[in-house]
């Protein structure tokens, strides 16, 4: 069971991560197609595989973030050759599935963030769609 405090946090989160996308609509001619972004869960090792990719090779800073869990999984770090995949082991399968917890990532491209945010799927599942935003 989540905590309170710990709900509270994920709750802000999810809704400031929303705000942001809202209320900064991509033009039209915004083109997200260099991303690849993935959250694979991987049942032998209890574990969710992220995977990164911008064929661009603008991207030089993520912050990764899988909310909904009893603590927020939360990491900041460089990028190198503008990909990356994390393994970030679980202590369990959500109770309610992976709708109750977003994976969100904000990636430094170029001069401006543009953030992403998508759910955890099993290996035999089509990927979600990822929603984009972008700050410049």
């Amino acid at each position: 069971m989540i905590a309170p405090k710990n709900f509270i946090i994920i709750l802000i989160t999810i809704i400031s991560v929303s705000t942001i996308i809202i209320l900064n609509p991509f033009s039209e001619n915004a083109d997200f197609s260099n991303f690849t972004f993935d959250a694979v869960y991987e049942k032998d090792s209890n574990s969710v595989s992220i995977t990164f990719i911008d064929t661009n090779g603008k991207s030089s800073f993520a912050v990764l973030e899988i909310l909904g869990m009893e603590s927020t999984f939360h990491e900041e770090f460089e990028i190198y050759d503008s990909n990356f995949t994390k393994l970030v082991p679980l202590d369990k399968v959500p109770k309610y599935g992976w709708k109750t917890t977003p994976v969100t990532l904000e990636i430094t491209y170029g001069e401006s963030i543009v953030y992403m945010k998508t759910e955890i799927h099993d290996t035999d599942q089509i990927s979600p769609v990822v929603i984009f935003g972008k700050s410049d």
